[in-house]
């Protein structure tokens, strides 16, 4: 979970111009739940199943002596034949 993420944000941020991303200095999952399907193929079973909306905490320190900066996001992780895939949901849990 922890490097899908990491992956999302590093080319996020590089995408907007801020390569100095590397790692999160600290990864938490807050929780999971398994996904409500939604329309249109997912490359899961059709009820929905193997999808899981899980909410993180990460904490990384974006610029050199500043403050450590955490982001709490919701993304969807589900099972391909490649492994595990990630959508960003981008919402705050509550």
């Amino acid at each position: 979970m922890r490097k899908l993420v990491e992956a999302h944000t590093r080319r996020t941020l590089e995408r907007q111009g801020n390569a100095a991303f590397r790692t999160f200095d600290n990864f938490r999952k807050q929780g999971c739940v398994e996904a409500k399907p939604k329309g249109g193929p997912t490359g899961a079973s059709p009820d929905g199943s193997g999808q899981y909306d899980c909410y993180y905490a990460a904490t990384f320190v974006p610029q050199p002596g500043q403050p450590p900066l955490t982001v709490n996001g919701k993304a969807r992780f589900r099972r391909t034949d490649k492994g595990m895939a990630f959508e960003d949901l981008g919402a705050q849990p509550r």
